[in-house]
């Protein structure tokens, strides 16, 4: 029984790690075997922060301090996350990672209807749609919302687009398919790519009030449909291996991503989005930010205190030191990005896997998203070379890795695809799944009425009908969830499981590849059909191992060791020879920050940047910059 429940866990573990990916044969093949430039040097150590003797130092932004049993539930827009985690750290005394731990924002739409239902004291939140003020009418719930910040809606175009400024009717025209080309905006002879964001985007519904006005906006082909702010602004980086694409976003978001990838922010009127632009309304498209608390919170209240704070002078401080627009003529501090590092394969923006040899491919964190179910660790990722050469663009979700074998899921129109490619990139099979499950033993892959089995090495076993394994395409659907909704799918030697059941004895329904019969086992018999488990010890008292995700436990690993503090934990990793990695710890339960192995390298993601160190020397073979998105 015990190597069951251990059995499923560690199923379950695995489980969760289904990516999304996308791969094609219809693009050009690569060469075999493409050049693999040298390893990028490491940047250079960024300069002394501390100010010159002849610039005066800015007086402290002080904060009332909590603790956080009274700290107030905080929700809002994605974009206004940052500000909360760094409002949470100055009043509570804490490092930003181990506030980080309070800051879990739900988007727009839903803080406001969090609120209503009290499951939210403040909000720090863009405007919210008809909906939902409508909904706190008729609920006759009183709530005060005060603008803190001003935010712009902005136009994105690639940096090699010559033009410069837009008009809002131009802009308009775009959007309804009256203007079609660069050249009738003073630009090149190009097409121009009108990309747009999914209805229920919050940016979508400032794009229809503040540009459209009541004008219905084009239908736009589902390619030119983004679902998150970040994979719109990785194709007007890169759409088709040309500059004609043009996409909309807000301030926040698009001055980070512009300030480390290749875009630009357009002018609209013939005025930059600017911060003193936008304060004043001499930029024509802007939107508040808000702070908005229940009217019943009582005088005296944390809920109060903060809103208070947030609308004074030290919280409009700390808005402007974040980057936002505060509503006091107080400077917003400009964007600050490291450099990215990395190289590409091919210069267009490629969001395919096009089959070639590459080596053993490795998945790196490319864009944080809002708004995908299937982002796991809150990024979609893309493939890279060892040596951080970009293979395809970010559009996973993530990726499980099984032998030589790469798992790659798509979510198209809400509805998710699975496929299987050669983790070196050689060969990839269509989208056809439905669903993928397995283990050490091979994976199973499942259609609407069938299951195909392929070994970690690649091997195609067979395929099984559901009529032949004697079950309903119902009862095949259950299979394909797993143990954690009471279905199978683990191949253990000649038999693979359709279904636990867990009565006065934990049993196995499961398909005998032998006789071709379904039979039942008990979970005793079950658990002896494992691998014997052979537990290493570490060598540092309370560590544990983190094994290569890309490599298995055939590659290298490290190992983590967490030290617990008064109020938190600290997470030091180490060789596996004792000896301790420097520079690379995480603090507390950080939503927003990871460490793990992959393809020997380490992964380090933070709130706004993934970093891949080679685990031996501790050079940086890559790093992108992730931004935090809004919705």
């Amino acid at each position: 029984m015990k190597k069951l429940k251990k059995a499923l866990i560690l199923f379950l573990t695995l489980a969760l790690c289904v990516s999304l990916a996308s791969c094609s044969r219809d693009t050009p093949t690569p060469p075999d075997g493409p050049d693999t430039p040298d390893t990028p040097d490491a940047p250079d150590t960024p300069e002394d922060p501390t100010p010159p003797d002849d610039e005066p130092e800015e007086d402290p932004i002080t904060a009332p301090i909590m603790k956080r049993e009274d700290f107030p539930r905080l929700d809002g827009s994605t974009s206004t996350a940052p500000l909360a985690i760094a409002m949470a750290a100055l009043m509570l005394g804490e490092s930003e990672e181990e506030a980080a731990s309070l800051i879990s924002f739900s988007r727009t739409t839903n803080s406001y209807y969090n609120l209503l239902n009290g499951d939210a004291d403040l909000l720090i939140v863009s405007e919210g749609n008809q909906e939902v003020y409508d909904a706190m009418r008729e609920a006759g719930f009183a709530y005060e919302q005060t603008p803190f910040a001003v935010d712009a809606f902005v136009f994105v175009v690639n940096a090699s687009n010559p033009v410069d400024s837009i008009t809002v009717d131009e802009a308009r025209r775009i959007y309804t398919g009256e203007i079609t080309n660069w050249s009738q905006l003073g630009g090149a002879d190009q097409e121009i790519i009108p990309l747009q964001r999914n209805p229920e985007a919050g940016s979508q519904s400032l794009m229809e009030k503040l540009v459209m006005d009541g004008t219905p906006m084009m239908e736009p082909p589902v390619e030119y449909v983004a679902g998150s702010m970040g994979g719109l602004m990785e194709a007007v980086r890169g759409y088709d291996a040309s500059a004609g694409a043009i996409g909309y976003s807000v301030y926040y978001y698009a001055e980070e991503m512009r300030a480390a990838k290749g875009l630009k922010l357009l002018k609209i009127d013939g005025v930059a989005p600017e911060p003193e632009a936008i304060r004043s309304g001499a930029y024509p498209l802007t939107n508040p930010y808000y702070v908005v608390i229940p009217a019943s919170a009582e005088e005296g209240s944390p809920t109060r205190i903060i809103r208070d704070w947030l609308l004074g002078e030290n919280g409009q401080r700390l808005a402007a030191r974040e980057g936002y627009v505060s509503v006091m003529d107080i400077p917003t501090k400009p964007r600050e990005t490291l450099p990215e590092v990395g190289t590409r394969l091919f210069p267009e923006y490629t969001p395919e896997l096009v089959p070639g040899s590459y080596g053993t491919l490795i998945p790196y964190a490319g864009l944080r998203v809002s708004d995908s179910e299937f982002a796991v660790s809150g990024c979609v990722y893309g493939l890279m070379t060892p040596k951080g050469q970009i293979v395809v663009d970010p559009v996973y979700a993530d990726v499980w890795m099984i032998g030589d074998l790469l798992v790659l899921t798509r979510v198209t129109d809400g509805e998710k695809r699975v496929a299987v490619a050669a983790k070196t990139g050689a060969w990839c099979t269509d989208f056809e799944y439905l669903e993928i499950t397995g283990g050490d033993n091979g994976l199973i892959l499942y259609k609407q009425d069938s299951i195909s089995l392929i070994r970690p090495n690649g091997e195609s076993v067979e395929t099984l009908t559901a009529a032949e394994m004697g079950l309903t395409a119902e009862e095949l659907y259950r299979m394909s969830l797993g143990p954690i909704e009471g279905g199978g799918g683990e191949w253990l030697g000649d038999k693979i499981s359709v279904a636990y059941v867990f009565d006065d004895k934990a049993s196995v329904l499961c398909f005998d590849l032998t006789d071709r019969k379904l039979k039942t086992v008990d979970g005793e018999t079950w658990g002896s059909y494992y691998p014997p488990d052979e537990p290493e010890t570490p060598p540092i008292q309370d560590a544990w191992f983190i094994y290569d995700s890309a490599l298995g436990k055939d590659g290298p690993a490290i190992l983590g060791k967490s030290e617990w503090t008064e109020d938190t934990y600290v997470t030091n990793y180490y060789y596996t020879d004792g000896t301790s990695i420097p520079g690379i710890t995480s603090v507390g339960y950080n939503p927003y920050q990871s460490v793990r192995l992959v393809g020997g390298l380490i992964e380090v993601l933070d709130v706004n940047t993934a970093v891949y160190y080679d685990m031996n020397t501790l050079e940086v073979v890559f790093r992108t910059y992730l931004g935090f998105e809004g919705d």
